[in-house]
This record gives structure tokens, C-alpha cells and sequence, in this order.
């Protein structure tokens, strides 16, 4: 169906320039891609596996397991005993009374930077917590009868996000609680100092609404003892560790990595943007066994339907998140597009 000027104008909403970057996901230290494994290979040892036991570190495996690995293609592997020469993320597990963690890359085989607390009985060093508060009596203010273990899985859960590039959420610009007296005012110095050196808490992109229900945010109802990642978190962690669809607006390229025909066959294809607003197919579309936490349909029409497509703008800044369908035209390879943006749902153009 061919659109007029006025109704393509419509349904596809100009792309503008990014929301100001402050916080939400530091994506200059995202972990890489292996095109071998068809996965995003993270390293993880402790360093002395005489500070916990091993259901312990078990446990903790199965709640990254169930969280941050069920909804991406991360994937944390090792968890054994750290070696001098070991690379990725070292763990010490210690009284420490902040659980810590440095955003993505930035501690890849520091010693230190990541610190678990497997016992929770020591006084909170938390901003939100009372002089005279354990960890785990916090945990159990906001959730009472709440076990030890799933005080220490929130724990982990929160710092892996960290490891994955996730900063916390009320560091964010557009945090509502920041300008509202009385309400949760938790702001990280930037940057915040730990061992081995200075690491930016802060992220520097958002494209998601602020989440106040995030697993990285302390400003999160019953927040210490939560187990289960929001909503945005699981579309935020698929943006970025999931292998989308994207379009590149420095290159006006659409790559959709994988595309299940309607006879079950699964491909992947690229499409460029034309000058008049459609897309055109680069070369045919190839067999592909990639794997992607958001799948292309082809149907038997020739209509593309995308559920979600990740934005990137001339920044080199994932800033939106589309829903795109296109179109076939009578012109071999050729496409109408039409999107609409999801997130965020509240769009302001800032210039940087």
C-alpha cells in the first residue's frame, strides 16, 4: 500500500537528535561480540575460593543465570578459581559494606573492583541506610522474613548489571526524585573512587523512559532483596547484548540480524535508506543460524514486520527505540517504511 507525503509523514515520526547523555547505560565499555560463539563471552573467577563455599557461589551463578543471561546473549563463563593472568571479572568476596562493581570493561582483570558481600553483616555504608544498620537488616526492612541467600542474589544481580555497562538509574538526568523535596535523592559523585583506580559510575546514553522500578535503581520500591528485572531492564540489556535489529543513521544502513521466513525459514539481511525515505534490500537475504533476542518476521506477502529496532543516531548513541514495519513495493527489493517510536514515550531533543 502506498502512502501519501502526508500519511507517510504520519506513521514515521522524524528521527531527531539524541536526549542529552547523562546516565543509564556507559556504552563505551560494553563487552564485544563473538561472532564464534554467536554470544557475548564475559570471563568470571573468584579470587579465593576459600571465602565462600561452593553452594554460595552456585547460587549466585544461578541468579545471574535467571536475570541478566536469561533476557541477552551475555554470557558469564569460568567461575573458577582466579588465576594472576586471569582477564574479565575477578570477584573478591568480603565484609565489604557497599557491594561494588565497576561499569562494563572497566575493571576487565582488576583485582578489587568487584567485592560481594556473602554474609551482609556489616553496617551499611549505603546512603539510604541508618548508622546502625546491617546490610541484611535493611534488606529485611524492605522485606520482611526475606531469606539471607536472596539478600545476597539481589545483591549480585544489581552488580552484574553494573558489569554489563548499566549505571544506577537515579543518577540520571531526568531522575523526577532528583527535583522533588522529600522524595529518594541518592546522586553517585562522578567519577567514584575504588581500588585500582577512577571509574565513571555514570552512563552516558538513555533511550529508555526513567525506570523507577529498575534493578539498578536504589530509589526502587523494596529495592534491596529484589530479584526480578523490570520490564525496561529487559528490553535495556536486549538493546545492547541481545544482537536487534539497529539502524545506523550515520550510515543509513538497516541491518536485522535475524529474520524468521513464514515457511520457518531463518535469514538476516541489510537494507539501505534511500533519499526518498524507502529502504532498499543491500543483496539477498542469506541463511543464518545468528541468534537474537528480537526476531524479524517475513511474511508470506513480503511484508517485514521489526517489534523492536534500536536507533542510532549521528552521535554513534543507541536514542530511540522503534516498532518498524516495511512494506514491499512493486519495485524489486524495494521498501516502504513505517515506524513509530516505544521508547522513550516521553521524546525532548536536546542539543548537545
Amino acid at each position: 500500500m502506498l502512502l501519501t507525503a502526508s500519511a507517510q509523514a504520519a506513521v514515521n515520526p522524524p528521527i531527531v537528535t539524541t536526549p542529552k547523555a547523562k546516565a543509564y547505560f556507559l556504552d563505551t565499555v560494553l563487552w564485544l561480540y563473538n561472532p564464534t560463539t554467536k554470544t557475548y563471552n564475559i570471563p568470571v573467577c573468584w579470587e579465593k575460593l576459600s571465602q565462600s563455599t561452593a553452594a554460595e557461589r552456585a547460587n549466585v551463578v544461578t541468579a545471574i543465570a535467571n536475570t541478566w543471561q536469561k533476557y541477552s546473549l551475555a554470557r558469564f563463563n569460568g567461575w573458577g578459581q582466579c588465576l594472576p593472568t586471569s582477564t574479565g571479572i575477578r570477584i573478591t568476596v568480603d565484609n565489604v559494606n557497599g557491594p561494588q562493581a565497576a561499569l562494563g570493561r572497566q575493571g576487565n582483570g582488576k583485582v578489587g573492583v568487584m567485592r560481594l558481600n556473602f554474609r551482609l553483616n556489616t553496617i551499611s555504608a549505603l546512603p539510604f541506610v541508618g548508622s546502625s544498620t546491617t546490610l541484611f537488616q535493611r534488606c529485611r526492612a524492605d522485606n520482611p522474613g526475606i531469606s539471607l541467600q536472596t539478600c545476597i542474589n539481589s545483591s549480585a544481580i544489581h552488580e552484574f548489571g553494573h558489569i554489563l555497562g548499566l549505571a544506577h538509574e537515579q543518577n540520571r538526568s531526568d531522575d523526577p526524585w532528583i527535583t522533588s523535596p522529600g522524595l529518594c535523592r541518592l546522586n553517585d559523585p562522578d567519577p567514584r573512587i575504588i581500588p585500582e583506580g577512577i571509574f565513571s559510575t555514570f552512563g552516558n546514553t538513555m533511550f529508555t523512559d526513567y525506570d523507577p522500578y529498575s534493578m539498578m535503581n536504589y530509589c526502587r520500591s523494596k529495592y534491596f532483596g529484589r530479584i526480578d528485572l523490570s520490564p525496561l531492564d529487559k528490553m535495556a540489556i536486549r538493546v545492547y547484548y541481545g544482537q536487534m535489529p539497529s539502524y545506523d543513521s550515520r550510515t543509513r544502513i538497516l541491518r536485522i540480524p535475524r529474520i524468521v521466513r513464514y515457511d520457518g525459514i531463518v535469514l538476516t539481511g541489510s537494507f539501505n535508506l534511500l533519499p526518498d525515505g524507502r529502504f532498499q534490500q543491500a543483496a539477498s537475504l542469506k541463511t543464518t543460524t545468528t541468534p537474537s533476542m528480537v526476531s524479524t518476521t517475513l511474511s508470506a506477502n513480503g511484508t517485514l514486520n521489526i517489534p523492536e529496532l534500536k536507533h542510532i543516531n549521528i552521535a554513534g548513541h543507541v536514542n530511540q527505540i522503534l516498532r518498524a514495519t516495511l512494506l514491499k513495493t512493486a519495485t524489486p527489493g524495494v521498501y516502504i517504511k513505517s515506524w513509530v517510536r516505544v521508547q522513550p514515550t516521553k521524546f525532548t531533543p536536546v542539543n548537545n
